[in-house]
């Protein structure tokens, strides 16, 4: 299949591959709806709009505790185009500590383009401080994590300016966006097209993620267009925001390191994009972890459940 067409059905084989690549996170996020099973717990809150978009729910499992607790952010993957957020968790899902919670908002599929997946991103923070006293958060220790493109969310959450409005009408846009950190699994780092296709392979724009959340059709379209998409591409692209005042990152990959990639599904989750990152991160001294699929490749100081309780808990 020419890298310039993707079909619907490949598309949802996409979808399919990163809810796998999300389930590879610590916090397993049960992304069936229908599944009420005595073992799965049903949210406190379930679908309480955190923004004015249809798609902008959030829904919130409250933990036991006796003073604010931390909460746990969940962004779904599915390239911007597809996806779910969570609708069940298991018990013990609840019994770390903190909160958990999982949002679902707009999609290409659905008619949208960026940068509305990254506002939902940052406005749902904002909301989950808004509702700090009523939901018994702690505002100081909120983490944001997801799979695939719910983790280049995640990290442009982290990453991403501060955009409270002190003066706004709108309660919610009065609360700071910025989180404690981000913990993610098969996360794109960049969406600059040159950079992806000379780190990772050209074969990585058989996933469409890479150009269709800016309004193209093929990632070439995109390069022969750069002047007009390139501000919002790069503004989608985490590694452009990093500051030395960032919270720590840690970043997990399940695919085998290749170069040049030889399949869309392996280059659209590359560890190469989490050797972007680790890169920047070194050069200006932001806390980054990387942990490779394949056993003989160096490991990070932390797991990831080690990583988020040390954010949430301690």
């Amino acid at each position: 299949m020419p890298i310039s067409h993707v079909s619907r059905s490949m598309i949802r084989l996409l979808v399919s591959l990163v809810t796998c690549i999300s389930a590879a996170l610590v916090v397993s996020i049960d992304c069936d709806a229908a599944d009420q099973k005595p073992s799965r717990v049903v949210p406190t809150a379930k679908n309480v709009k955190y923004g004015s978009h249809k798609k902008e729910l959030v829904n919130f499992w409250q933990c036991e505790s006796e003073k604010p607790a931390g909460v746990l952010l969940d962004i779904h993957g599915g390239g911007w185009m597809g996806g779910k957020k969570a609708e069940t968790m298991r018990p013990h899902q609840l019994k770390q500590g903190y909160h958990l919670a999982s949002i679902s908002y707009p999609l290409v599929n659905e008619g949208a383009v960026q940068p509305a997946m990254l506002h939902s991103a940052l406005r749902a923070v904002q909301f989950l401080r808004f509702k700090a006293k009523e939901w018994n958060i702690d505002p100081k220790r909120i983490v944001v994590t997801g799979g695939s493109a719910g983790g280049c969310s995640s990290l442009l959450v982290a990453l991403h300016e501060d955009v409270v409005n002190a003066k706004s009408s709108d309660p919610v846009e009065r609360f700071s966006s910025r989180v404690s950190g981000a913990v993610v699994a098969g996360a794109q780092t960049t969406m600059n097209p040159f950079v992806i296709k000379k780190r990772i392979g050209e074969i990585t724009f058989g996933n469409p993620m890479p150009y269709k959340p800016f309004g193209v059709e093929t990632a070439q379209e995109l390069m022969d267009n750069w002047d007009k998409h390139k501000e919002l591409v790069l503004r989608c692209s985490p590694v452009s925001h990093l500051s030395k005042d960032d919270p720590p990152l840690h970043l997990f990959y399940n695919v085998n390191r290749e170069f040049p990639t030889t399949k869309s599904s392996n280059g659209i989750h590359s560890p190469i994009f989490g050797e972007i990152m680790l890169e920047a991160c070194r050069e200006i001294g932001v806390e980054c972890h990387l942990q490779y699929w394949e056993k003989d490749k160096p490991k990070p100081s932390m797991s990831r459940q080690e990583f988020i309780n040390r954010l949430l808990l301690k």
